[in-house]
């Protein structure tokens, strides 16, 4: 007999005006989903896995058979995507990494710098040798600025591909030897591009990037970039991959085209 307010309350039907905002960034949202290539969605993206495993070979947490089986299989894997998702012009020639600088800041005489001795990508950190080139800026108070501009210098992208690994949490107590580097691969030469010693990096894991991107900055770090005995230089290697196995080859002869390519 007695009824309670609220069992006689009356449930009111939802207005289709309140519900106008909630629609209107669930479509968005699926729109946005839907222009995502499906690859990035997912865990099984070959630069993905390229970044998951090199910090293993870099610390030497797993073995050379075993890095270079995967290694093997994931360049196959970037090769297709690279291909499927690019248009890319015929083009051998290297655009110098640093950006205002040629070919007369490479370090020692004619690229002497570049020491391959007994180099093995699969030895990570630990490696022998110096397979590649130091760049130097011009940093006499070694703030990481270029002494005419007053501004970070460039690096830019010496070759298209894809990137597979960053790494941006260099600290001076780290071992990390590279400081602050990044690794892109590109699949039309089977060649893997590092550069090392950076500040500031500017891309992401995955993304793929044209000859002549802005990659980051000129920096300071790495156990032998950091003290004040070394000048600020970007160091550039680049690999040739075959089955999975990059070995160092010597680009000072490209460096020294691309740089009169600038003139």
């Amino acid at each position: 007999k007695h009824m309670s307010v609220e069992s006689k309350k009356k449930l009111k039907p939802l207005n289709p005006r309140t519900l106008e905002p909630y629609l209107f960034i669930s479509v968005v949202l699926i729109l946005f989903l839907l222009a995502i290539p499906s690859h990035l969605l997912s865990q099984n993206d070959p630069a993905f896995e390229w970044n998951l495993l090199y910090p293993k070979i870099r610390d030497r947490l797993i073995s050379k058979e075993e890095a270079r089986e995967k290694l093997k299989g994931l360049e196959v894997l970037l090769k297709d995507l690279y291909l499927k998702t690019t248009t890319r012009e015929q083009d051998d020639r290297l655009c110098f990494p640093l950006k205002g600088y040629g070919s007369s800041a490479i370090g020692g005489k004619e690229g002497s710098g570049y020491q391959i001795r007994d180099y093995d990508f699969f030895d990570g950190n630990q490696h022998k040798g110096h397979p590649g080139h130091d760049i130097f800026i011009h940093d006499k108070n070694q703030d990481g600025l270029d002494d005419a501009t007053g501004k970070p210098a460039e690096i830019i992208a010496a070759s298209s591909g894809i990137v597979v690994t960053i790494y941006l949490n260099w600290e001076p107590s780290s071992p990390i030897r590279g400081g602050n580097y990044i690794w892109i691969f590109d699949p039309v030469k089977s060649r893997y591009y590092y550069y090392a010693h950076l500040n500031e990096i500017f891309i992401k894991v995955g993304q793929v990037v044209s000859k002549g991107k802005r990659l980051g900055t000129v920096g300071r770090t790495g156990v032998k970039a950091y003290p004040k005995r070394s000048p600020t230089h970007l160091h550039l290697a680049v690999h040739q991959s075959k089955d999975g196995y990059p070995k160092p080859i010597n680009p000072y002869l490209e460096l020294i085209k691309a740089s009169q390519d600038l003139k």
